[in-house]
C-alpha cells in the first residue's frame, strides 16, 4: 500500500527517492540510498532487504539486476514483496510479487523509476514518471512535485499518513533527509519542510566539509 519514486540528476550527480503510504512512519521501512544507488523494499516490506541490496551493489557496482537478485534471494515470501534498485548510471531493475494488491507494478523512465501497489488508478506511476522527466530544478523538488502528481492521479486506495524524501549528494552527504511520520496530508507537510530546509542545506554542507568557513548558526537559521 505504497507508491514511491527514485530519480537522478545527471547535472549535479545527486540521486534520491520519495515515498508515501497510508500507514505511519514509512521512512523507517521503505527506501535506502547510498552513493550511486537507491534500493526499495515495499508492499509487505522487509527493511532488512535494503542492506542486502546495498551490500550487493558495493560488491558489484553498476549491476542493478544483480543487486535485485540478491534481495530476491534473501526475501521471505517473495510473492508479497515489491523491490527495486535504481542506479545513478545504467538501467534500473524491479520486482513485484504476485500477491501485491492492484493496481501495482513498476515503471522506468529516462532518469526515474516508480513503484506502487494498492493504487487508486493505473495512472499513478505514469503521472509520477512523466512529471519528473518533464521537470527542472533541484532534485528534491522534482521528486516531491512528481509524487504529488501521482497523488492527484489516484494516490493509493486509503488516505495517506506518512512520507519520506531523501537525496544523496557528493562526499556521501545527504542533501535532504526529511520524514513526515504521521499527518492527514503528509505530502503537503513535506512541502512545508522542504521549503524550510532547502535554503539552509548549503550552509550545513559547508559545516561538514569546511567548518572553518561555515556560516554562523544565526545566519543558517535566518530566512
Amino acid at each position: 500500500m505504497t507508491f514511491s519514486l527514485a530519480g537522478r540528476c545527471v547535472e549535479t550527480g545527486q540521486i534520491g527517492y520519495v515515498v508515501a503510504t497510508s500507514s505511519v512512519c514509512v521512512g523507517a521501512r521503505v527506501g535506502a540510498v547510498a552513493a550511486g544507488v537507491v534500493v526499495f523494499s515495499q508492499a509487505r516490506t522487509d527493511p532488512r532487504l535494503h542492506a542486502v541490496g546495498l551490500e550487493a551493489w558495493r560488491k558489484m557496482p553498476g549491476d542493478a539486476a544483480g543487486a535485485l537478485d540478491a534481495m530476491k534471494a534473501h526475501a521471505v515470501a517473495l510473492h508479497w514483496r515489491q523491490l527495486g534498485v535504481f542506479p545513478m548510471h545504467g538501467s534500473a531493475a524491479h520486482h513485484t510479487g504476485a500477491s501485491c494488491l492492484e493496481h501495482y507494478g513498476g515503471l522506468v523512465g529516462a532518469h526515474s523509476m516508480a513503484l506502487g501497489n494498492f493504487l487508486g488508478t493505473d495512472r499513478v506511476m505514469p503521472a509520477m514518471v512523466d512529471t519528473f522527466e518533464g521537470s527542472k530544478g533541484p532534485l528534491a523538488l522534482r521528486l516531491l512535485t512528481a509524487i504529488r502528481a501521482g497523488e492527484t492521479a489516484g494516490s493509493e486506495r486509503e488516505p495517506l499518513q506518512s512520507a519520506s524524501l531523501v537525496v544523496m549528494g557528493a562526499d556521501d552527504l545527504r542533501e535532504v533527509d526529511l520524514r513526515v511520520d504521521y499527518d492527514t496530508d503528509p505530502l503537503a507537510r513535506m512541502g512545508h519542510l522542504l521549503d524550510d530546509w532547502l535554503p539552509k542545506a548549503a550552509a550545513y554542507r559547508t559545516r561538514a566539509i569546511d567548518p572553518d568557513n561555515a556560516p554562523s548558526s544565526a545566519s543558517v537559521e535566518s530566512r
